[in-house]
C-alpha cells in the first residue's frame, strides 16, 4: 500500500511539472469538451493530448488522459480513488474507465455541432454491491452544441444518453448545459442532468430525490494550455445519502505530440 501511495504522489508531481512546461499550444484548446461534467460536441485538436486531475468529496482523486486522434475523433481513459488524504486505506474504483467521442456534424451559422460517444466514467464513489457510481456514467450519448457571440462568447448544449449502469433501472437520461464568458479567461458554467435513470422510488438502489442534478462552476484559462475549474455540484440537494453542495477542483493541461 505504501508503494501504491508513492506511485500516486509521483503521478501527481509529474502532472504539476507538465503543467509548468510551456508547450506547443493552440487556440483550439478554447473549444469546450465539457461543461461541468456533461459532454459537449467539442473535440481536442488532432495530435494533442490532455491531462486532467480533479479533487472532490471524500478526498477523491480522478485522473484523466485524452488524445486527439483526428480533427473529429478523440478517446481517453480515467482512474479514480477515494480517501487519498487522511487516515485509513485508500479506496480505489473497481477498474479504469474509457471514453471515445466522434463529431458527426460541424457547427455552422444555421445549425449546431453534433457528437456521439461513449463514457463509462461516473462521478465520485463506486458502489460495488449496486454496480454503479454515485452519479451514473453517461454511457452512450449524443449531444448538440451551438455557440453564439453576444457581448461575449455564449454556448448551449443539449444531449441524451443511455447509461450502462442499468441493472436496476432504465438507463435513459437527458442533460443540458450553458457556458458564458464573463471576461477573457473566465467562464461561468451551468448544467442540469434530469437523472431519469436514477429516480425510481421502488428501486432500493436509487440514490436521488427525483429532482435531477443542477451543477455550476467557474473556469479559469491560464495561457492557452492550462485550465482550472472550481465546481459546485447538486445545488438541488438531489443526492439522498449526503446533503449539501458537493465541491471539487480540476486542473487540465494540453500539449501536442
Amino acid at each position: 500500500m505504501l508503494k501504491f501511495r508513492y506511485s500516486l504522489l509521483s503521478l501527481a508531481l509529474l502532472f504539476l511539472l507538465l503543467a509548468a512546461v510551456p508547450g506547443k499550444v493552440s487556440g483550439q484548446f478554447m473549444e469546450d469538451i465539457k461543461v461541468v461534467e456533461i459532454p459537449t460536441a467539442g473535440i481536442i485538436p488532432h495530435k494533442s493530448y490532455m491531462y486532467s486531475g480533479s479533487v472532490g468529496p471524500f478526498n477523491s482523486l480522478l485522473f484523466r488522459l485524452d488524445v486527439g486522434l483526428h480533427d473529429r475523433l478523440m478517446m481517453g481513459g480515467s482512474f479514480g480513488l477515494q480517501n487519498f488524504i487522511g487516515r485509513g486505506d485508500i479506496e480505489y474504483n473497481e477498474r479504469p474507465e474509457f471514453r471515445i467521442r466522434l463529431r458527426l456534424l460541424e457547427e455552422i451559422i444555421g445549425g449546431p455541432a453534433l457528437a456521439v460517444g461513449v463514457n463509462t466514467q461516473g462521478q465520485n464513489e463506486w458502489f460495488e454491491d449496486a454496480e454503479r457510481y454515485e452519479r451514473k456514467s453517461k454511457g452512450f450519448y449524443a449531444v448538440f452544441s451551438k455557440g453564439y457571440r453576444l457581448w461575449r462568447r455564449f454556448s448551449l448544449h443539449l444531449g441524451i444518453n443511455y447509461s450502462m449502469e442499468d441493472e436496476y433501472e432504465d438507463g435513459t437520461d437527458l442533460f443540458s448545459g450553458i457556458t458564458l464568458e464573463t471576461f477573457t479567461g473566465m467562464m461561468l458554467l451551468c448544467e442540469y442532468n434530469a437523472a431519469f435513470n436514477d429516480d425510481d422510488e421502488d428501486n432500493p438502489n436509487s440514490l436521488t430525490r427525483g429532482r435531477g442534478y443542477l451543477d455550476v462552476g467557474v473556469r479559469f484559462d491560464y495561457r492557452e494550455n492550462l485550465r482550472i475549474r472550481v465546481n459546485f455540484n447538486d445545488l438541488l440537494d438531489n443526492y439522498i445519502p449526503a446533503s449539501g453542495v458537493s465541491r471539487s477542483v480540476e486542473i487540465s493541461y494540453i500539449n501536442f505530440f
